[in-house]
């Protein structure tokens, strides 16, 4: 069997939004009002780690499916929770996200946010993202609660299909293309899609601040 990736590398902000860190604490705040602060450091505190754990997990997940002799499935383990925990930052940091947008009071900030469209923010690409973190932790309490049957899967996969190789006689290659738990099922085209549409935003809030200049 031969396997192939179709999982996107995110070069972006690489090194964070070290921007942000600088000015917001020690020159000025993004807001006026500490509750608008307080979502805003919040939200690209998150998507830092999100990213964070996007290629971490990627990472292992290469390192796991390597051409050692033996799988590294400690490897495994470790792209599984890094994937739990960026699936887990981006839901949050998306609610932050969407709360700042949505701001009653029409803080200046929340004003900037929503002159770009984010697809990351509807409600349908928040739905999938919400109900796979959510059939995380519910496995979760099934586990605990010792309501897991033999052979069901019990942590996020990292997946996709398997086809016929065209030249090959007997052999496949297996694309890793999806994230899987139970019935759910994110591509990873989708999921950098997304964040780097959140990095994105959260470039822009750092953006917003002024330097020390």
């Amino acid at each position: 069997m031969y396997i192939e990736f179709a999982v996107p590398a995110i070069t972006a902000y690489a090194n964070g939004f070290a921007d942000y860190w600088t000015r917001s604490p020690f020159i000025k705040a993004p807001s006026d009002r500490y509750a608008i602060n307080a979502l805003t450091t919040t939200y690209v505190r998150l998507v830092e780690a999100a990213l964070v754990g996007y290629r971490a997990g990627t990472a292992a997940l290469k390192e796991f499916w390597g051409t050692g002799a033996t799988f590294k499935l400690g490897a495994m383990n470790r792209s599984v929770s890094h994937f739990e925990a960026c699936i887990s930052d981006m839901l949050r940091a998306t609610n932050c996200f969407r709360r700042l947008r949505g701001d009653s009071q029409h803080d200046p900030l929340s004003l900037a946010l929503r002159a770009d469209k984010a697809a990351f923010a509807t409600d349908t690409v928040w739905d999938r993202i919400r109900t796979m973190r959510n059939e995380v932790h519910h496995l979760d309490e099934m586990i605990v609660e010792e309501n897991i049957v033999a052979g069901q899967v019990f942590a996020l996969v990292a997946g996709g299909p398997e086809t016929v190789h065209p030249t090959e006689p007997n052999q496949t290659i297996k694309t890793i293309d999806r994230l899987v738990i139970g019935e759910q099922e994110i591509l990873f085209t989708e999921l950098a899609t997304w964040l780097e549409e959140m990095a994105a935003f959260a470039g822009k809030i750092a953006g917003q601040l002024p330097s020390s200049r």
